[in-house]
C-alpha cells in the first residue's frame, strides 16, 4: 500500500484550526490509514489502494476538516469555462486513445509543493494508472507553449525534444531506447507509432506515459499549469484529473476546464460535478446489522465527505468527483459505518447459531508445513500470477491459462497452473547458496477446463543437487505419503518438463494424483540451473485420502 509523506505544519495549515500532533496522530487512523513513522515535522501515512484522494496533504485535510466537523459534507469544486483546445488525431485511437486535460491558474508553488506534487503524480500512476499503462500525467509549464494543443501519435524519427532532465535533444525512438524513463515504461508503447502532445508550433510537451519535455519543467516560478492525462481506460483517465486537479483547487489555485476534440465527440474536461445516487435506508439497516436512524445515514455520509438529504426512508447523494472507488451501493453503506464509527457498531451473535471446521485442504497444509522439515525441506511462498513463458514454455510444456484483464505488467499476466515454475525460479534466485538446497510450496492454481474454471490445490517439493534424481525423489513422495496414509503407485510417465525414462506419474486410489522425476536438462537451462534437479508436485487431496494424520 502507498505510503504518503504529509508535512505536519503544512496539514495544520490547511486544516484551519489548532490541533496538536498528538492529536492528529491519535485521529487520522480512524479516516482509515497506519501511522508509520514521524520524522520531525514529517508524518509517514500508509493509506489503502481504492483511497488515491487520500494520497496528498490536500485530499488528507479534506478528509479530516469532514471526518471531525470543522467541514462536513460536499466539498464543491469550480472551474472557468475553457480557453485552450485539445485536438485529438484519429492514429492515437489504437495506441493510447483516450485524454484529459486541465489548467491551473495563478499557483503559487515553492520546493517542497512541487516535490509533493510529483509524489501525488507518482502515486496516482500506481494506484489508477496500473504503472502508467491505464493512465499516465504529466504537469507542464504553459510559458513556453503556443495553443491550441494536439494529441497525435508520430514514427520514432519524426520529432525531437529535449526529455525533462536531459541537456541534449533526442527523438522519439532514442528516448525509448536510451533513457532511463524510456527503458522502463517503453514497453507500454507497442507498434512503429507512439502518442506525443504538441503545441500549435510543433514543440513536443510530452511522450506519454514516459517522460515529458525539459521545455515544460515545473519549477517554484511556474504560475500557470496545464495537467493532461491520457491512457487506455477512460474512466481512470478522468478519475486521474479529478483528484489532481481538486488537488490543486483545495490550495486555492484557480482552475479552467481544457475542450478535447475527438473525431467523432467532443468533451470539456475535467468533469467536477458530483454523482448522484439514491440510498435506502432499509438497505443500510441489512447491510449493516442494526436499526441505523435516516438523519444518523445522513450525518455518517456528511462525515465522509458526501453531499447527503433524506427524503423519507431514503437519501440522495451526491459523491465528490474526486472519490473514484464508489462503483455500487455497497461502497456507500461502508462509508456509512466508517462515519458513524466502527466502535460505536452494537455487538450481536449471528442469528445463525454455527461452529467453525477447519477445512480438510488447510489442515493439510498446516501438517506439511510441520513434516516437511523433517525431510529437509524449507517453505517457500510465491505468487499465483505468471505469464506464459515461465508457466509453460520454460517448462517445455504447452496449455491454456486463466489471464489476468489488466496485468500490471508483462511478468503477471496469467494465473499458474502449476507450482513447480516458481519453485525453479526461487532456485534459481538462490543459486549463490551452499548446496544441497530442497524446498517446497503449497497453494493454489487454476486450471481450464471445457471454458470452466477450477481451482486445485497441491503442494511441490524440489532438490538441487550434484547427485539429485529419480531415486530420491521417488524415496521422499514414497515416504511423506506413507506418513499421511495414503497407499499409491508409482507408474511411467511422460512430461515435457521431466527427462524420458525417469518420470512417473503418481496414482492413489486409481486417480493421477501428481507427477515426480528429474527435471529436463533444457528446462533448467532455461531457468538458469547449472544442477540437476528433481521434482514432485502432487494433488494436496491425495494426501487427505485415507483421513489419516502423519506421524510427525
Amino acid at each position: 500500500m502507498p505510503v504518503v509523506k504529509l508535512r505536519l505544519r503544512e496539514l495544520r495549515r490547511m486544516l484551519g484550526v489548532e490541533v496538536s500532533t498528538e492529536e492528529l496522530l491519535e485521529r487520522m487512523p480512524m479516516l482509515g490509514c497506519d501511522v508509520e513513522e514521524v520524522e520531525g515535522e514529517h508524518v509517514y501515512v500508509e493509506y489503502f489502494p481504492n483511497r488515491p484522494d487520500l494520497y496528498s496533504v490536500e485530499g488528507v485535510a479534506r478528509a479530516y476538516r469532514a471526518f471531525f466537523g470543522i467541514e462536513p459534507g460536499l466539498r464543491e469544486y469550480t472551474a472557468e469555462e475553457p480557453e485552450v483546445q485539445m485536438r485529438v488525431d484519429r492514429g492515437v485511437e489504437g495506441v493510447r486513445p483516450f485524454i484529459a486535460c486541465c489548467e491551473v491558474l495563478n499557483a503559487k508553488l515553492d520546493g517542497e509543493l512541487v516535490g509533493e506534487l510529483m509524489e501525488l503524480q507518482e502515486k496516482l500512476h500506481w494506484a489508477l494508472g496500473r504503472n502508467r499503462r491505464r493512465a499516465s500525467i504529466g504537469v507542464h509549464d504553459l510559458r513556453e507553449v503556443e495553443p491550441p494543443l494536439r494529441y497525435a501519435a508520430a514514427g520514432g524519427e519524426e520529432l525531437r525534444f529535449v526529455p525533462l532532465g536531459e541537456s541534449r535533444e533526442m527523438s522519439l525512438a532514442e528516448v525509448l531506447r536510451e533513457h532511463p524513463k524510456g527503458r522502463e515504461y517503453g514497453h507500454i508503447l507497442r507498434g512503429s507509432r507512439v502518442p506525443v502532445v504538441l503545441d500549435s508550433e510543433g514543440k513536443v510537451l510530452s511522450l506519454p506515459p514516459v517522460i515529458n519535455s525539459e521545455l515544460t519543467r515545473v519549477t517554484e516560478e511556474s504560475e500557470h499549469l496545464l495537467i493532461e492525462v491520457t491512457g487506455t481506460d477512460r474512466r481512470a483517465v478522468k478519475h486521474a484529473l479529478n483528484v489532481i486537479a481538486t488537488a490543486m483547487g483545495e490550495r486555492g489555485f484557480g482552475l479552467r476546464k481544457v475542450e478535447v476534440l475527438y473525431p467523432e465527440l467532443t468533451e470539456v474536461t475535467p468533469e467536477l460535478e458530483p454523482e448522484e445516487m439514491v440510498l435506502e435506508v432499509g438497505y443500510v439497516r441489512r447491510m449493516l446489522g442494526f436499526g441505523i436512524g435516516e438523519e444518523e445515514v445522513v450525518e455518517s455520509l456528511r462525515r465522509m465527505g458526501y453531499g447527503a438529504e433524506a427524503e423519507g426512508g431514503r437519501v440522495r447523494v451526491r459523491v465528490p468527483c474526486y472519490r473514484c472507488d464508489i462503483l455500487h451501493l455497497i461502497d456507500l453503506v461502508e462509508d456509512v459505518a466508517i462515519g458513524y464509527g466502527y466502535e460505536r457498531l452494537p455487538e450481536a451473535l449471528p442469528e445463525i447459531p454455527s461452529a467453525g471446521v477447519e477445512l480438510e485442504a488447510e489442515a493439510l497444509e498446516q501438517k506439511l508445513r510441520a513434516l516437511l522439515p523433517g525431510y529437509g525441506f524449507t517453505e517457500v511462498l510465491n505468487l499465483m500470477l505468471s505469464n506464459p513463458g515461465e508457466n509453460f514454455m520454460s517448462m517445455r510444456r504447452s496449455g491454456e491459462a486463466v489471464e489476468v484483464s489488466n496485468p500490471i505488467s508483462e511478468e503477471h499476466t496469467i494465473v499458474r497452473t502449476s507450482l513447480l515454475p516458481k519453485l525453479l525460479a526461487t532456485l534459481r534466485q538462490n543459486r549463490h547458496h551452499e548446496l544441497p538446497q530442497r524446498i517446497f510450496e503449497a497453494g493454489d492454481v487454476l486450471l481450464l477446463d471445457d471454458g470452466r474454471v477450477e481451482r486445485r490445490r497441491r503442494v511441490a517439493m524440489a532438490v538441487i543437487h550434484a547427485k539429485a534424481g529419480f531415486a530420491e525423489i521417488r524415496g521422499i513422495a514414497q515416504g511423506v505419503l506413507r506418513d499421511f496414509g495414503a497407499e499409491a503407485e508409482f507408474v511411467p510417465h511422460e512430461d515435457g518438463a521431466f527427462l524420458k525414462g525417469r518420470c512417473a506419474a503418481v496414482v492413489v486410489s486409481g486417480r493421477l494424483a501428481g507427477v515426480l522425476g528429474e527435471v529436463h536438462p533444457e528446462v533448467l537451462e532455461r531457468f538458469e540451473l547449472e544442477y540437476p534437479v528433481a521434482a514432485l508436485e502432487l494433488e494436496l487431496e491425495a494426501l487427505g485420502s485415507r483421513g489419516a494424520v502423519p506421524k510427525v
